[in-house]
């Protein structure tokens, strides 16, 4: 039995000719197949032949892809990160607000000092400069966030597919806090 070794295109892929299709060997089909495998797309060229190019995004598509940069980057160590007693650290909202619910609770007792542990590493921090260290990551994380939600809404409103792709979404944010016993 005969193997066939061509393939026929006309707005998509046949292994039989139909009316004015174009023929393909079955190894420039495979090719093109691999290439659509990997994110590439098969158009046709003037002359109605099959051929390989790059994805084009769309607006909203490159606009979804910055906006998804921008969250990336507001939840790396670039954005979530302070410094205490010369380590970078990182706590999170809930953990924030725990630790002034229990420091404040520790105050009312009269307890001079609080503990906070963080990566195994044990801090001990009087009471009142564990508040405003927390106070002070509160308002940093606020901050963040606006300069974070400030980049999306540019990134929507911005009407040409070169200026989402330009778009600086790390400028802006403000200095990271730093804390020293």
């Amino acid at each position: 039995m005969a193997v066939n070794k061509k393939m026929y295109w006309k707005s998509g892929f046949f292994d039989y000719p139909i009316k004015d299709c174009v023929e393909i060997s079955v190894e420039y089909w495979q090719e093109l197949l691999d290439g659509q495998s990997s994110g590439k797309e098969i158009k046709e060229n003037a002359d109605g032949y099959p051929i390989l190019v790059e994805h084009e995004h769309t607006i909203d598509e490159l606009k979804e892809m910055k906006i998804a940069e921008i969250n990336a980057y507001d939840k790396s160590d670039a954005v979530n990160s302070f410094t205490l007693a010369g380590k970078q650290i990182w706590l999170d909202k809930d953990t924030r607000v725990g630790l002034v619910n229990s420091i404040g609770i520790e105050k009312e007792s009269g307890r001079i000092n609080t503990t906070l542990w963080y990566n195994a590493e044990k801090y001990v921090i009087p009471v009142d400069d564990a508040l405003n260290m927390l106070n002070q990551l509160e308002l940093y994380a606020l901050d963040c966030y606006n300069v974070t939600q400030s980049h999306i809404a540019a990134v929507k409103s911005l009407p040409d597919a070169g200026q989402v792709e330009a778009y600086n979404h790390k400028g802006g944010y403000p200095e990271q806090p730093k804390f020293v016993l």
